[in-house]
């Protein structure tokens, strides 16, 4: 793991040169925590969008709480001891194995009690997606493709979009490109495909 003022310093020099990003710095921030629990701030997604679109977007977001040290911070922090099973300590990371659950993040609290470290999660409302009964198809290194029994898994829906601007900040396409569809067994709780628990999944969208 690189330290934060290190990598910050690399990705400066690569947001200097004239090669294209992919992405650029402010929207690989956007795949943070932090920034995401942001847009729950009051008159944030207003910013952006109509009256009509904002409701309809906040009306599916999870509830999402900073936890920086102070009143705020361990209100938000007493939920998850309220219910801890309702709740997930996320860091401010991506790619799935990060997140701590129910015993293990009411120790992780404990330990960070009143610590400036606790500033780096959030707190995420825990979703519970229905179990569908699927199949996958997995390979390992050097095996050839397997198709699996049938087993419970759950499923996240994203979009693939995409996203070109200028160096003036100009927006060149912004647009979606297709749905993202991703499985993971129900007994599992992280679903990260990067760490080979989750699997790329097809949807048909049906009237």
């Amino acid at each position: 793991q690189l330290q934060v003022g290190e990598t910050l310093e690399n990705r400066l020099k690569i947001e200097r040169v004239l090669a294209v990003k992919v992405q650029i710095f402010g929207t690989s921030c956007i795949n943070l925590k932090l920034f995401q629990q942001a847009y729950l701030n009051k008159g944030v997604v207003e910013k952006y969008l109509t009256a009509e679109e904002s409701k309809l977007v906040l009306s599916v977001f999870a509830e999402l709480y900073q936890l920086a040290p102070g009143e705020e911070g361990d209100k938000a922090a007493q939920l998850a001891f309220d219910d801890p099973r309702g709740w997930v300590l996320k860091p401010s990371r991506e790619g799935g194995g990060n997140n701590i659950w129910e015993e293990e993040m009411l120790e992780k609290l404990t330990q960070l009690h009143d610590s400036e470290e606790r500033e780096a999660f959030v707190l995420m409302q825990r979703l519970n997606p229905p179990h569908v009964p699927n199949r996958v198809v997995r390979c390992g290194p050097n095996e050839r493709a397997k198709l699996s029994e049938v087993f419970d898994t759950t499923a996240e829906l994203g979009l693939f979009c995409v996203y070109v601007s200028d160096s003036q900040r100009k927006v060149l396409v912004n647009e979606v490109a297709g749905p993202l569809m991703r499985t993971k067994p129900a007994a599992n709780n992280e679903g990260g495909i990067a760490i080979g628990i989750g699997v790329m999944d097809s949807v048909v969208f049906a009237d």
